[in-house]
């Protein structure tokens, strides 16, 4: 059980019907409420999968009208509000569109605030490294519907649009195990997406963290759907039971999301509508 001032919450609920998924939580709000009505609440969020539809490309992404409109306006209620991605931080900041908002970018290696940018310099000098091992895999897997992307601190290959992702997915794989510099760096799978980054600089979880006690948040809300964020839920599972704050981990959940989301999260939401909907109800919650 995950607990402080008599705020519960179980640390793996389950469905009946599923012995993975934990239950929806637009069916549970009342749970969520000591969450919300904190006096310094920070709400982390993902971009892709959760806020965005998972798009063609990454450039063809946009955020959720619904999820747009509640964040304008829980920008100047809340003590944060904080995008974190693989994205680059101006990517997001672009896709985004608020000021006000923490952009975190490439896993945690960087982070854009008021237009002001931080880098990991520790993970800056791996980018060379990062752009020799992502043209060996080209070398090795290159073909139609996959898309390479550099993004300097981090990189993604996308092989949603291949006539066999399956396939891409198994040369990608093989070629890991024979592309030099590929142990020397970050490596994760997550929806017909391989990412790599530098192994030092931090992960989503480490950025959530730093952020929770730099703004001194006193409750916290993460929502993301993927491999990759299962850091941050685990992160907020921890703040929660070391009483450092009140957390609420959140999986968006679909048919491809791995085990490992579910057992880290607390709620489920079951795509980017339902996402949209409850920032809406915690944009209106709060008033």
């Amino acid at each position: 059980m995950l607990s402080r001032c008599g705020f519960v919450l179980e640390s793996k609920p389950m469905h009946e019907e599923s012995a993975m998924r934990p239950p929806n939580l637009l069916d549970h709000l009342d749970e969520a409420l000591p969450v919300v009505r904190g006096s310094r609440l920070g709400i982390f969020l993902d971009f892709d999968g959760t806020i965005s539809e998972l798009a063609r490309t990454p450039d063809e992404s946009r955020i959720s009208a619904e999820s747009a409109q509640a964040l304008e306006s829980l920008v100047h209620k809340v003590a944060l509000v904080a995008v974190v991605s693989g994205r680059a931080a101006a990517d997001l900041s672009e896709k985004v569109g608020l000021e006000d908002v923490v952009y975190v970018g490439s896993h945690g290696a960087e982070s854009l605030t008021a237009g002001v940018r931080q880098v990991s310099h520790e993970a800056a000098e791996y980018s060379r490294r990062i752009t020799t091992v992502l043209d060996g895999l080209k070398g090795t897997t290159d073909g139609p519907g996959i898309y390479w992307q550099n993004k300097g601190l981090s990189a993604a290959v996308h092989f949603r649009l291949s006539p066999d992702p399956e396939g891409v997915r198994d040369s990608l794989a093989v070629a890991l195990n024979s592309v030099p510099g590929v142990d020397e760096l970050g490596v994760s799978w997550g929806k017909r997406v391989l990412e790599l980054r530098a192994p030092v600089g931090g992960h989503k979880g480490d950025a959530l963290r730093k952020l929770a006690l730099d703004h001194t948040l006193d409750s916290a809300i993460f929502v993301g759907d993927d491999t990759i964020d299962i850091d941050a839920l685990e992160a907020m599972r921890e703040l929660n039971e070391g009483a450092a704050l009140m957390g609420l981990g959140i999986a968006v959940v679909d048919d491809d999301s791995p085990e490992e989301l579910y057992e880290a999260a607390n709620f489920a939401l079951y795509g980017v509508a339902e996402v949209g909907s409850f920032l809406a109800w915690v944009d209106g919650t709060i008033g």
